[in-house]
Protein backbone atom coordinates (compact mmCIF):
# COMPACT_ATOMS: atom_id res chain seq x y z
CA UNK A 1 0.00 0.00 0.00
CA UNK A 2 3.24 2.58 0.87
CA UNK A 3 4.10 1.96 -2.75
CA UNK A 4 0.81 2.55 -3.87
CA UNK A 5 0.70 5.69 -2.26
CA UNK A 6 4.03 6.65 -3.85
CA UNK A 7 3.37 5.70 -7.00
CA UNK A 8 -0.37 7.93 -6.99
CA UNK A 9 0.22 10.69 -8.17
CA UNK A 10 -1.24 11.58 -8.89
CA UNK A 11 -2.19 12.36 -21.97
CA UNK A 12 -2.76 10.34 -24.91
CA UNK A 13 0.15 9.11 -26.81
CA UNK A 14 1.09 12.04 -29.60
CA UNK A 15 4.43 11.15 -30.48
CA UNK A 16 7.88 8.94 -29.64
CA UNK A 17 11.50 9.99 -29.22
CA UNK A 18 13.49 11.57 -26.64
CA UNK A 19 12.85 15.22 -25.02
CA UNK A 20 15.23 18.09 -25.60
CA UNK A 21 16.77 19.92 -23.02
CA UNK A 22 15.01 23.15 -22.95
CA UNK A 23 16.90 26.20 -21.02
CA UNK A 24 17.72 25.92 -17.63
CA UNK A 25 16.32 23.13 -15.62
CA UNK A 26 15.84 25.19 -12.52
CA UNK A 27 13.67 27.19 -14.30
CA UNK A 28 11.34 24.01 -15.55
CA UNK A 29 10.86 22.95 -12.02
CA UNK A 30 9.92 25.83 -11.06
CA UNK A 31 6.88 26.97 -13.67
CA UNK A 32 5.91 23.11 -13.10
CA UNK A 33 5.69 23.78 -9.12
CA UNK A 34 4.24 27.01 -9.89
CA UNK A 35 1.58 25.58 -11.78
CA UNK A 36 0.37 23.43 -9.52
CA UNK A 37 0.76 26.12 -6.61
CA UNK A 38 -2.89 27.38 -6.76
CA UNK A 39 -4.66 24.36 -7.86
CA UNK A 40 -7.31 23.01 -5.38
CA UNK A 41 -8.44 20.60 -7.02
CA UNK A 42 -7.91 17.96 -10.15
CA UNK A 43 -9.76 15.35 -12.08
CA UNK A 44 -9.02 13.52 -15.45
CA UNK A 45 -8.33 10.05 -16.94
CA UNK A 46 -5.14 7.88 -16.42
CA UNK A 47 -3.81 4.96 -17.83
CA UNK A 48 -1.19 2.92 -15.64
CA UNK A 49 1.77 0.71 -16.77
CA UNK A 50 3.69 -1.24 -14.24
CA UNK A 51 6.77 -2.98 -16.06
CA UNK A 52 9.05 -5.70 -13.84
CA UNK A 53 11.03 -8.75 -15.14
CA UNK A 54 8.37 -10.68 -17.48
CA UNK A 55 5.82 -8.27 -16.73
CA UNK A 56 3.70 -5.67 -18.47
CA UNK A 57 0.55 -4.97 -16.29
CA UNK A 58 -2.10 -1.89 -18.05
CA UNK A 59 -4.73 -0.48 -16.16
CA UNK A 60 -7.05 2.41 -16.58
CA UNK A 61 -9.32 5.00 -15.27
CA UNK A 62 -10.34 8.24 -13.95
CA UNK A 63 -9.04 9.74 -10.63
CA UNK A 64 -9.99 13.37 -8.42
CA UNK A 65 -8.01 14.85 -6.18
CA UNK A 66 -8.07 17.71 -3.46
CA UNK A 67 -5.54 19.15 -1.85
CA UNK A 68 -4.58 18.56 0.72
CA UNK A 69 -4.37 14.75 1.19
CA UNK A 70 -7.58 13.56 -0.76
CA UNK A 71 -7.38 11.19 -3.46
CA UNK A 72 -10.25 8.62 -5.64
CA UNK A 73 -8.78 6.74 -8.21
CA UNK A 74 -11.33 4.47 -10.29
CA UNK A 75 -9.92 1.82 -12.29
CA UNK A 76 -12.36 0.89 -14.92
CA UNK A 77 -9.74 -1.24 -17.38
CA UNK A 78 -9.16 -4.35 -17.27
CA UNK A 79 -11.07 -4.85 -14.04
CA UNK A 80 -12.81 -2.62 -11.28
CA UNK A 81 -10.81 -1.16 -8.77
CA UNK A 82 -11.09 1.64 -6.23
CA UNK A 83 -8.12 3.49 -4.64
CA UNK A 84 -9.44 6.02 -1.48
CA UNK A 85 -7.45 8.14 0.49
CA UNK A 86 -9.28 10.34 3.34
CA UNK A 87 -7.07 12.13 5.92
CA UNK A 88 -6.90 9.28 7.95
CA UNK A 89 -6.53 6.12 6.53
CA UNK A 90 -6.01 4.78 2.53
CA UNK A 91 -8.41 1.59 0.93
CA UNK A 92 -8.03 -0.45 -1.70
CA UNK A 93 -11.15 -2.23 -2.83
CA UNK A 94 -11.21 -5.24 -5.59
CA UNK A 95 -14.42 -6.03 -6.07
CA UNK A 96 -13.65 -9.12 -7.66
CA UNK A 97 -12.14 -10.82 -4.67
CA UNK A 98 -14.39 -8.91 -2.43
CA UNK A 99 -11.52 -7.33 -0.01
CA UNK A 100 -10.63 -4.19 1.31
CA UNK A 101 -7.05 -3.13 2.60
CA UNK A 102 -6.95 -0.79 4.79
CA UNK A 103 -3.99 1.24 6.13
CA UNK A 104 -3.57 4.18 8.24
CA UNK A 105 -2.28 7.51 6.74
CA UNK A 106 0.74 9.41 9.18
CA UNK A 107 1.78 12.92 8.12
CA UNK A 108 5.44 11.87 6.97
CA UNK A 109 3.54 8.87 4.26
CA UNK A 110 3.55 11.50 1.22
CA UNK A 111 7.01 13.35 2.75
CA UNK A 112 9.19 13.43 0.02
CA UNK A 113 7.21 11.11 -2.43
CA UNK A 114 6.18 12.21 -6.19
CA UNK A 115 2.80 13.26 -4.91
CA UNK A 116 3.43 15.55 -2.05
CA UNK A 117 4.03 18.65 -4.31
CA UNK A 118 0.61 17.82 -6.36
CA UNK A 119 -1.47 17.48 -2.53
CA UNK A 120 -0.12 21.12 -1.31
CA UNK A 121 2.63 19.75 1.21
CA UNK A 122 6.23 19.79 -0.74
CA UNK A 123 8.78 21.29 -2.48
CA UNK A 124 10.50 19.95 -5.59
CA UNK A 125 13.91 21.67 -5.27
CA UNK A 126 13.80 20.91 -1.99
CA UNK A 127 13.15 16.91 -2.03
CA UNK A 128 14.57 16.54 -5.83
CA UNK A 129 17.74 16.79 -7.46
CA UNK A 130 16.78 17.85 -11.02
CA UNK A 131 18.16 17.33 -14.23
CA UNK A 132 17.09 16.50 -17.91
CA UNK A 133 16.24 13.04 -18.30
CA UNK A 134 18.30 11.28 -21.48
CA UNK A 135 17.44 7.82 -20.71
CA UNK A 136 13.68 7.05 -21.13
CA UNK A 137 11.83 8.36 -24.23
CA UNK A 138 9.20 10.87 -24.47
CA UNK A 139 5.69 10.28 -25.92
CA UNK A 140 4.36 13.81 -26.47
CA UNK A 141 5.97 16.42 -28.97
CA UNK A 142 7.35 19.18 -27.78
CA UNK A 143 7.60 18.30 -24.34
CA UNK A 144 9.61 18.66 -21.42
CA UNK A 145 11.31 15.61 -19.45
CA UNK A 146 12.47 15.84 -16.22
CA UNK A 147 14.64 13.89 -14.07
CA UNK A 148 13.95 13.63 -10.33
CA UNK A 149 16.23 12.20 -7.97
CA UNK A 150 15.10 12.13 -4.08
CA UNK A 151 17.78 13.81 -1.90
CA UNK A 152 16.62 11.25 1.32
CA UNK A 153 19.16 7.84 -0.09
CA UNK A 154 16.15 6.19 2.48
CA UNK A 155 13.48 7.17 0.02
CA UNK A 156 12.29 3.49 -1.91
CA UNK A 157 12.69 4.51 -5.11
CA UNK A 158 15.88 5.69 -7.62
CA UNK A 159 14.24 8.62 -9.19
CA UNK A 160 11.11 9.93 -10.96
CA UNK A 161 10.36 11.45 -14.37
CA UNK A 162 8.04 13.90 -14.82
CA UNK A 163 7.07 14.89 -18.53
CA UNK A 164 5.24 18.18 -18.97
CA UNK A 165 4.43 20.87 -21.21
CA UNK A 166 7.18 23.32 -22.09
CA UNK A 167 4.45 26.27 -21.92
CA UNK A 168 1.81 25.47 -19.75
CA UNK A 169 4.06 23.09 -17.49
CA UNK A 170 0.66 21.15 -17.15
CA UNK A 171 1.60 17.75 -16.21
CA UNK A 172 1.40 14.60 -19.04
CA UNK A 173 3.33 11.25 -17.19
CA UNK A 174 4.92 10.22 -14.05
CA UNK A 175 7.39 7.33 -14.14
CA UNK A 176 8.22 6.06 -11.15
CA UNK A 177 11.60 3.94 -11.31
CA UNK A 178 11.77 1.42 -7.90
CA UNK A 179 15.02 0.41 -6.57
CA UNK A 180 14.36 -2.98 -7.84
CA UNK A 181 14.67 -1.87 -11.13
CA UNK A 182 10.52 -2.27 -11.65
CA UNK A 183 8.71 1.38 -13.14
CA UNK A 184 5.16 2.54 -12.26
CA UNK A 185 4.06 4.74 -15.27
CA UNK A 186 1.04 7.00 -14.97
CA UNK A 187 0.32 8.77 -18.23
CA UNK A 188 -2.75 11.63 -17.97
CA UNK A 189 -5.24 12.83 -20.42
CA UNK A 190 -7.36 16.25 -20.49
CA UNK A 191 -6.84 16.98 -16.76
CA UNK A 192 -9.02 19.80 -15.48
CA UNK A 193 -7.87 21.85 -12.48
CA UNK A 194 -10.01 23.71 -9.88
CA UNK A 195 -13.40 22.14 -10.97
CA UNK A 196 -15.99 21.49 -8.71
CA UNK A 197 -15.67 18.16 -7.02
CA UNK A 198 -17.76 16.60 -4.62
CA UNK A 199 -15.84 15.89 -1.32
CA UNK A 200 -18.43 12.61 -0.36
CA UNK A 201 -16.44 11.18 -3.53
CA UNK A 202 -13.70 10.17 -1.32
CA UNK A 203 -15.52 9.09 1.87
CA UNK A 204 -14.96 5.57 1.37
CA UNK A 205 -16.96 2.92 3.29
CA UNK A 206 -16.26 -0.60 3.89
CA UNK A 207 -19.39 -3.07 1.66
CA UNK A 208 -20.71 -5.41 4.00
CA UNK A 209 -19.59 -9.15 3.61
CA UNK A 210 -16.10 -7.95 2.10
CA UNK A 211 -12.57 -9.05 3.47
CA UNK A 212 -11.13 -6.56 5.45
CA UNK A 213 -7.01 -6.64 5.92
CA UNK A 214 -5.49 -4.04 7.93
CA UNK A 215 -1.73 -3.05 7.27
CA UNK A 216 0.87 -1.07 9.17
CA UNK A 217 -1.66 -0.79 12.21
CA UNK A 218 -0.83 1.98 14.22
Amino acid sequence: MKAILQCYLGLALIGLGFATPQGDIDAAVTGLQNRYATVRTITGPFRQTFRAPGIEQVESGVFWLIRPGLMRWEYRSPEEKLFVTDTHASYLYTPADRQVMVRPIGSSDLHDTPLEFLLGQGDLQTSFKPSWETTHAAKFKETLLLHLEPRKPEAEYDFVVIECSPTTFDMRRILIHERTGNTSEFEFGDLETNVKVDRKRFEFRIPKGVEVVRLEEK
